[in-house]
């Protein structure tokens, strides 16, 4: 029947039958109908929705094995994703807050390491950090008080251990053989160096946690601050590294140079600071510094 209407309709007109086809199209576009087909505007959807499905168990198996930074990026990548559902988005919006609170309880975890070992401003970048995957919580605003109030009174102790250090050198001149005294010193010199570095002091705590040595070799304390200050120079020397790699040149010459001020002898970072300043004169990158790859 359909046959025989087409045919009386457009027999002695081709013209008309091309303008209706026309219409038809036009028409069906108006209505914001799809030229593709119901099974392929399915099959895409199917498709997306295995995406998806897969992406969020991801994000479970990153979470139970600690990697919290591809958790992350798993869920940073899918919010910016146009075309979820509904159910998507709130499944995807529960799975970032289990990961942000996951991040914010890691940083935590770090800023209580760092404070036991009286790095106080690292301590406190932590939970900064933290605070921003979880700014409603009140203990993270607590704690970063608490830091900070430790911070001032261990930094305000600075001079009266050199008021103390200074009255046992004139004793020192007096009986420089009393073995004592020695052990007295580096117990002095030891705390300055602690109350230097928790006021973020380190260069200044560097030298004095090597005063408390030449005094006592042993002091676990001098050992600790001087031991945690090299950690953190190699830290940074590494971080700078790995920036200059990623071409983040002026962000590797800062760690760099922050590096040579609490250490001015440090070779490793003088190398790869002249490194990245000549790759930063020439516009371009060069092979990442020896050693490191």
């Amino acid at each position: 029947m359909r046959d025989v209407l087409r045919r009386t309709l457009f027999r002695n007109d081709p013209l008309k039958m091309v303008l209706f086809c026309v219409a038809i199209v036009s028409m069906s576009v108006g209505e914001g109908c799809s030229l593709l087909s119901p099974s392929a505007v399915s099959s895409r959807d199917s498709v997306n929705s295995q995406r998806f499905q897969r992406g969020m168990e991801k994000v479970d198996v990153d979470l139970k094995k600690g990697h919290l930074d591809d958790a992350l990026h798993l869920v940073t990548v899918w919010r910016k994703y146009p075309y979820l559902t509904s159910a998507q988005k709130e499944r995807l919006s529960r799975k970032t807050g289990m990961v942000h609170q996951a991040f914010a309880l890691y940083l935590v975890g770090q800023a209580t390491q760092l404070e036991k070992l009286g790095r106080y401003h690292e301590a406190l970048r932590q939970i900064e950090k933290a605070r921003g995957f979880e700014p409603g919580w009140d203990s993270l605003k607590n704690e970063e008080k608490r830091i900070r109030i430790r911070m001032t009174v261990k930094g305000a102790m600075g001079p009266s251990w050199k008021s103390l250090i200074r009255r046992l050198m004139v004793l020192k001149t007096k009986d420089p053989s009393d073995p004592d005294l020695d052990q007295t010193l580096s117990w002095a010199w030891a705390n300055l160096s602690e109350a230097q570095y928790s006021g973020g002091h380190y260069r200044q705590a560097r030298e004095a946690a090597r005063e408390a040595l030449a005094y006592d070799s042993r002091n676990a304390k001098a050992i600790r601050v001087s031991h945690t200050i090299t950690q953190m120079l190699d830290d940074w020397i590494q971080k700078g590294e790995r920036r200059f790699r990623k071409n983040d040149l002026p962000g590797s010459i800062r760690l760099f140079r922050a590096a040579l001020k609490i250490d001015p002898g440090q070779v490793r970072a003088q190398k790869d600071l002249e490194l990245a300043q000549e790759a930063e004169s020439a516009g371009s990158t060069t092979p990442s510094p020896k050693g490191q790859e």
